[in-house]
């Protein structure tokens, strides 16, 4: 009955304010905090688990492996990843499938407000919270834990630019095709998890050896994680990883639009 109330009211705040875009962001923003589960871990799950590895990393000094790095600092991209990851596969799927299957983005498309901008307002939700993300963390690890970065700007301006990119298509194919809220709970879970794994939060790519490696370091999540490695330690990227995250975002952007419906 809520949930109706202020899909109704949004529609009616769109009618009379001749459809702005602005309106339209305010309510869906609202709406965010009421069921904020994508907010909660892509916020909340990367500061835990920056508290955690920074424990670790404090209680465990030196380098992991032959890599060169603490484990604090092969833990900080993994975790911006990680909360990109949840944003990407809960935050912004769940509202677009839920209106989809309770007919909302029908009934949204004989008013003034286009279903298209319903979608580009999640992102821009979803992209401020990223934003959130990165802050908190690399922010978090140098008041917290007395890390030490030496940011490459452009490096890592392009590397978040190119992550989020992709990470993000590959949550508007989730939207796209899967049909209820149940599905989507199951599919982002399982997805999360498997990317979880490939970023290296459970053993890195370094540690993992052979093609177990190779397969981390070329998939979605793990060469993102590179990326934003190298960008953090002003190292230039890799032009493989810079590649891998281009295919992967033009290939999941194909599927959405090729797939996605609103009804």
């Amino acid at each position: 009955m809520r949930m109706t109330s202020v899909l109704n009211d949004r529609e009616s705040k769109s009618e009379n304010s001749g459809g702005h875009f602005f309106e339209l962001l305010k309510v869906e923003f609202r709406l965010a905090l009421r069921t904020p589960f994508g907010i909660g871990l892509g916020i909340v799950l990367p500061f835990v688990f920056l508290i955690l590895f920074g424990l670790i990393s404090s209680a465990v000094p030196g380098n992991v492996g032959n890599s060169g790095y603490t484990v604090l600092d092969l833990y900080v991209p993994t975790i911006m990843v990680i909360g990109f990851t949840f944003l990407a596969l809960v935050g912004l799927p769940l509202p677009l499938v839920r209106y989809r299957e309770i007919g909302w983005l029908r009934r949204v498309s004989t008013t003034p407000v286009s279903p298209s901008r319903i979608l580009a307002a999640q992102l821009i939700i979803n992209l401020i919270l990223a934003l959130a993300t990165i802050l908190i963390v690399i922010i978090g690890s140098e008041l917290i834990f007395g890390a030490t970065f030496t940011v490459a700007i452009p490096y890592f301006v392009l590397s978040v630019i190119l992550t989020v990119a992709e990470i993000f298509s590959l949550g508007i194919v989730v939207a796209a095709i899967v049909p209820t809220q149940t599905a989507q709970q199951a599919v982002s879970g399982g997805l999360a998890f498997l990317l979880m794994f490939l970023a290296g939060l459970w053993i890195q790519p370094v540690q993992a050896g052979g093609v177990l490696e190779t397969i981390m370091y070329y998939s979605p999540s793990g060469a993102a994680v590179r990326t934003l490695l190298d960008s953090v330690f002003n190292q230039a990227l890799p032009y493989t990883t810079l590649v891998t995250l281009v295919v992967y975002t033009v290939v999941f952007a194909f599927i959405a639009i090729r797939y996605f419906r609103w009804e």
